[in-house]
């Protein structure tokens, strides 16, 4: 069953549930229900994050609707789930000038009435607009942390990232370890092919190197035509059987400047996180064993030695 409610440019599609009829919040509620809709506005305008949002507006509506679990789901990507569902509920599809903004349900162990979704619609007109510009928030985020030229993350989500990486690899006593890759001779690319060409040979590589990666591993454009990436939960061994995979690719690569073919090849330095040993550190371990694959010939991946060793 289908039922739609617009209010303004904001839609409220109810995919399952019950249908309202005539609605009656009740004398008991009616003070508590007037003053949730009087300080929810406000309440809901103090965050841009999307998950706190939501969590205000459980804790504020929960009261009055005795809802027993609240979901939220964006584009199968992002997902809140307050509590195991139950067989009642109610579905809206959220949408604001014909831009999807999430499914939301609300379940609980007994039937919904008819005033409980009026109530509820009520409500949701109210989340509607926040969702919103927290969706648009986590946009403009998403888009300061990415290399428009490849897709990849950028050097701010490369840090930003290597510190959870490494929060979790102590907590978790696994090895962490980083790539830092650069193209080879790029200048020469740029400057025998063009920089389109040039561009186009960091698209290639960005893509070559996601493909040869896990899911969990994530690649970074560092600068220029360097490449940081981190494998979590995988040691120094490992790390270099995946940067010869990586390696062997690049050197495969064949792009066209549109009127002739032409290749490249990269070096990696490879290091891996040790006891107490700061982020900027392992990246200067990887960053040495990078030059050390330069200076030897190019075309090469070098292990870091452990700070022990140095």
């Amino acid at each position: 069953m289908e039922h739609q409610l617009h209010s303004g440019t904001a839609k409220l599609t109810l995919v399952e549930g019950g249908r309202h009829t005539e609605i009656n919040y009740g004398k008991a509620n009616s003070k508590a229900t007037a003053n949730v809709f009087a300080r929810l506005p406000s309440i809901l305008q103090t965050t841009l994050m999307l998950e706190e949002l939501l969590g205000l507006f459980q804790e504020q509506t929960q009261p009055i609707l005795a809802f027993d679990s609240f979901h939220f789901l964006h584009q199968g990507v992002y997902q809140v789930d307050s509590d195991t569902a139950h067989h009642h509920r109610c579905h809206y599809k959220l949408e604001m000038n014909g831009t999807y903004l999430g499914d939301l349900t609300l379940t609980r162990r007994h039937k919904f009435s008819d005033s409980d979704i009026k109530l509820l619609e009520d409500l949701l007109c109210l989340l509607v607009y926040p969702i919103r510009n927290c969706l648009l928030y986590r946009q403009a985020l998403s888009s300061a942390l990415k290399d428009n030229l490849t897709g990849l993350g950028n050097r701010s989500a490369y840090e930003t990232n290597l510190t959870r990486e490494i929060d979790i690899a102590r907590r978790h006593q696994t090895p962490l370890s980083l790539l830092v890759m650069d193209i080879d001779n790029f200048k020469n690319i740029n400057d025998s092919y063009g920089h389109n060409s040039g561009d186009r040979a960091l698209k290639v590589v960005a893509d070559t190197v996601v493909q040869a990666l896990r899911l969990s591993d994530a690649c970074y454009r560092f600068g220029g035509e360097e490449f940081t990436i981190l494998l979590g939960n995988t040691d120094i061994k490992a790390a270099r059987l995946v940067a010869e995979r990586i390696r062997i690719a690049v050197s495969q690569i064949l792009c066209n400047d549109g009127k002739q073919n032409f290749s490249f090849t990269a070096s990696l330095g490879i290091a891996q996180l040790h006891q107490r040993e700061q982020g900027y550190h392992l990246f200067e371990r990887a960053d040495m064993a990078l030059y050390q694959a330069k200076q030897t010939g190019r075309n090469l991946t070098v292990c870091a030695p452990s700070p022990a060793q140095v």
